[in-house]
């Protein structure tokens, strides 16, 4: 009497299936050990000595989490507020404004320029729209952390449709990086600044971020190695189940 009877079809789709999620937990321990060698590059980077924000632009895959500085004028009637955003137990957000470069370069740097408390918010917000000005006179030095920023599909706008509020933000998001570009009149450079500044008064408080990763590639393979080792016992059982029906 056959104990074990899972048939032909059940067993292929099975076993192309147990293929497959194996095969992807693989790739995932494959993407793991990329992401690490990535991210011992990055963290290295951030001990280089600085350079400026123009070489960053210039090529900007190997000037990620490279340390520069920048100088030029604010754009601060195009400054955006992103959050909420926490930082220890203070809950506010963080100030993202335009740099005009002194080089006189037409694409603008967006600077992070950190966090700031929710009772703050208020005095960093940009002027009305309809009282939007030139670049503020006044220059200014950052120093901070270059990221790479996803302009794949950003282009200039209009700041008729001007948003001073978003409630998040990821210079490795094109669609994010896109939406901020389409309320401003001027391309902004590949190269963003996280500035490690603070501000005069102590506001906005600057701090940069070591590199991490945005994926949880391990935690991936194990899913995927799961799910295949699961879809190889429920065939088993499966088998056993047809086999004592049959009997």
């Amino acid at each position: 009497m056959a104990k074990f009877r899972p048939g032909v079809g059940p067993t292929v789709l099975t076993f192309v299936a147990a293929a497959a999620f194996f095969a992807l937990g693989f790739w995932q321990l494959s993407r793991n050990e990329w992401r690490k060698r990535d991210l011992a590059l990055k963290a290295a980077r951030t001990e280089l000595a600085e350079t400026p924000v123009e070489e960053a632009i210039a090529d900007p895959a190997s000037h990620a989490f490279r340390r520069v500085v920048a100088r030029g004028r604010w754009e601060i009637a195009d400054t955006i507020i992103v959050g909420p955003a926490e930082r220890g137990r203070d809950l506010g957000a963080r100030v993202l404004t335009p740099l005009a470069l002194a080089n006189g370069s037409p694409a603008r740097v967006l600077v992070d320029r950190g966090f700031i408390p929710e009772r703050e918010i208020k005095n960093f917000l940009p002027p009305d729209a309809g009282a939007v000005t030139p670049a503020s006179a006044e220059p200014v030095t950052v120093h901070g952390l270059a990221l790479e920023l996803a302009l794949r599909d950003a282009k200039p706008g209009s700041r008729d449709s001007r948003h001073t509020h978003h409630p998040r933000f990821n210079p490795d998001r094109p669609g994010i990086v896109k939406k901020i570009n389409a309320q401003l009149p001027y391309e902004l450079a590949p190269i963003m600044v996280q500035s490690s500044d603070t501000g005069p008064g102590g506001l906005p408080i600057g701090d940069v971020a070591r590199p991490v990763s945005p994926v949880d590639h391990l935690g991936y393979a194990l899913t995927w190695f799961a799910v295949g080792t699961l879809s190889l016992v429920a065939w088993i059982e499966f088998g056993r189940r047809r086999a004592r029906e049959a009997s």
